[in-house]
C-alpha cells in the first residue's frame, strides 16, 4: 500500500499460544521459519523476497558474499563470510559461529523437531547401528568424536567449507534453511535457547511471554550495510498470541488503532467471509490462497466400527 517508511509498529495477531520453535536449529515450520530468518536469523544463502513466484526461487547471498561455490563435484561447498555481520551484542559473526550452531542439529536429544540435513549430507562417519560418530556440543564424553565433525565443517578465517558424503548439488539451498544460522557457543543455553536466541538479524527480543506476546525491537548492532537483504522497516514487531478466531477477525475488519499495520496469517472464520470477500473494502487487505498444509483426523476403527457413524463424523 505505497511507498514503505520506516517507524511505528507491526502487530501479528493468531491463535497460537507461541511461536513453535524460535531456536533456530529446531525451527522447521514455513511461518516460523519465514517469521524468524526476516526479522532474527541470518543463513549464508536466502530466498529473494518477491511477489513473483519464479522470483521467489531465487537464491541471494545473506551472511555470505556469493550463493557458494562447488568443488569436487559437488562434495564441497565453500562460502566467505561478510565483513562487518554481527551479533545483538555487537561481536562479530563467525565461521566458528556458524559450525557451532550446526553442531547442535547433531544433538538429538536435545535439539528436537529441527531438519537432520546436516547429519545426513555432512561427511561425519557413521557407527556399526547407523547412527552419527558424532553426537554434538554437549557430549562430552569419550566416545563422542569431536574430530570426525571438525573435518567435515573447516573454518579458514572468513571462508567456511562444508564437507559432504555424497554430491549435492543443491546444497546452497538447503543452507537457507535456519539449522545451518550461526549460534554463539557462549550464549548456548542448550535447550532453553529455544526461549531466548541471541539475534544475528535486524531485530532482537526484548520479551518473550507464551500466551501473551513477543516483542522484537530493533538490533542496533545490526547494519543495513551488511544485509542488503532485510529493509527492516518497522520499529517494533509485536506477536500477540492466544487470541480467539472471532476476536481476530473483527480486529482485523474494523481496522482501527494498533490493528491498522497488524497481519494475521491465521484462516478467516466462516462466519467473516462473506464480510471479507464480499467487499471491495477488504481487496487489498484479504488473501485466498491454498494451505500448503493438510490436517486430517484418524478414526479408531476398532471402537467406530460402523462405517455409517465414521462417515457422519
Amino acid at each position: 500500500g505505497g511507498k514503505p517508511q520506516k517507524g511505528g509498529t507491526l502487530t501479528f495477531l493468531t491463535l497460537a499460544d507461541q511461536i513453535q520453535h524460535l531456536d533456530p536449529q529446531r525451527n522447521y515450520t514455513g511461518e516460523d521459519l519465514a517469521f524468524t530468518s526476516a526479522y532474527l536469523n541470518r543463513t549464508l544463502n536466502a530466498f529473494k523476497y518477491s511477489a513473483d513466484e519464479a522470483q521467489g526461487q531465487e537464491l541471494v547471498p545473506d551472511l555470505a558474499t556469493d550463493t557458494g561455490t562447488p568443488s569436487d563435484g559437488g562434495k564441497t561447498w565453500t562460502w566467505t563470510l561478510r565483513d562487518g555481520i554481527k551479533w545483538e551484542d555487537g561481536k562479530p559473526i563467525t565461521c566458528e559461529d556458524i559450525k557451532y550452531g550446526v553442531s547442535r542439529t547433531y544433538a538429538t536429544d536435545t535439539i528436537t523437531d529441527g531438519p537432520q540435513y546436516a547429519v545426513q549430507y555432512l561427511d561425519v562417519p557413521k557407527d556399526k547401528d547407523g547412527a552419527s560418530v558424532y553426537k554434538g556440543p554437549y557430549d562430552t564424553s569419550a566416545k563422542n568424536d569431536t574430530a570426525a565433525f571438525d573435518k567435515a565443517i573447516e573454518c579458514n578465517g572468513n571462508d567456511i567449507v562444508f564437507h559432504l558424503n555424497q554430491p549435492i548439488g543443491d546444497f546452497n539451498y538447503t543452507v537457507t534453511l535456519s539449522a545451518f544460522a550461526p549460534v554463539p557457543k557462549a550464549a548456548d543455553t542448550g535447550e532453553k535457547y529455544d526461549d531466548h536466541p541471541i539475534s544475528s538479524g535486524p531485530y532482537k527480543i526484548q520479551e518473550y511471554s507464551k500466551g501473551s506476546q513477543l516483542v522484537l525491537v530493533r538490533n542496533t548492532n545490526w547494519s543495513a550495510a551488511s544485509d542488503n537483504y532485510r529493509k527492516a522497516y518497522p520499529d517494533k514487531i509485536v506477536y500477540k498470541f492466544g487470541l480467539e478466531a472471532s476476536v481476530i477477525d473483527q480486529r482485523m475488519i474494523q481496522n482501527a488503532g494498533e490493528d491498522q499495520t497488524a497481519v494475521t496469517t491465521d484462516p478467516v472464520e466462516p462466519a467473516s467471509l462473506s464480510t471479507v470477500f464480499g467487499s471491495d473494502e477488504f481487496k487489498d487487505r484479504r488473501v485466498d490462497s491454498f494451505d500448503p498444509y493438510v490436517r486430517y483426523i484418524v478414526v479408531n476403527v476398532a471402537k467406530i466400527k460402523d462405517l455409517n457413524q465414521r462417515k457422519a463424523i
